[in-house]
């Protein structure tokens, strides 16, 4: 299941990142440990047939990219750290509001918690509220031509069989 949930969550990464700020990745490494300069992190809870959060670290050249792109800016205009967070946590949002119907079909509801910022440095698990000893159950890296992004999806317990369109 770990790689079905995988292959949703790239897709709908990729397509989502084209169709709302016009940027365009391929696969990064999987590594624990590829994560290079500095990063920005932004998490969101869900509940419903089954619950979780959706966390996404994002390298600051590339949410400096994906901000500009959002708002129409022109190339190189420098933005300030709230618009920067605004744009991830509106990335984050739209992403996993994809990301569920895609998992679980249309017919099954979630609630979406507001998106929130990692404080920076810390570590995903202990910032986003995560309990120790709990894996993602997908993990998924893009890489862009000034940087990368990293998703990981956790899921508490199992999905129900019945909402699971895998």
């Amino acid at each position: 299941m770990r790689a079905k949930l995988e292959e949703i969550l790239f897709r709908v990464a990729i397509d989502t990142l084209e169709k709302l700020a016009f940027m365009f990745a391929f696969p990064g490494e999987d590594k624990e440990n590829q994560q290079k300069g500095s990063m920005a992190a932004g998490s969101v809870s869900f509940t419903g047939h089954f619950s979780g959060m959706l966390v996404m670290t994002i390298s600051i050249e590339v949410l400096q990219e994906l901000s500009v792109n959002m708002l129409g800016l022109e190339d190189g205009e420098e933005i300030d750290g709230h618009i920067r967070s605004d744009a991830l946590k509106e990335t984050i949002n739209v992403i996993c509001g994809n990301l569920l119907p895609a998992i679980a079909g249309d017919k099954v509801i979630f609630d979406i918690d507001v998106p929130r910022i990692l404080p920076a440095g810390e570590k995903i698990r202990a910032g986003a509220g995560i309990p120790d000893g709990l894996a993602p159950s997908a993990r998924v890296n893009l890489k862009f031509d000034e940087g990368q992004c990293v998703f990981f999806l956790f899921l508490d317990g199992e999905m129900p069989k019945e909402v699971v369109s895998l």
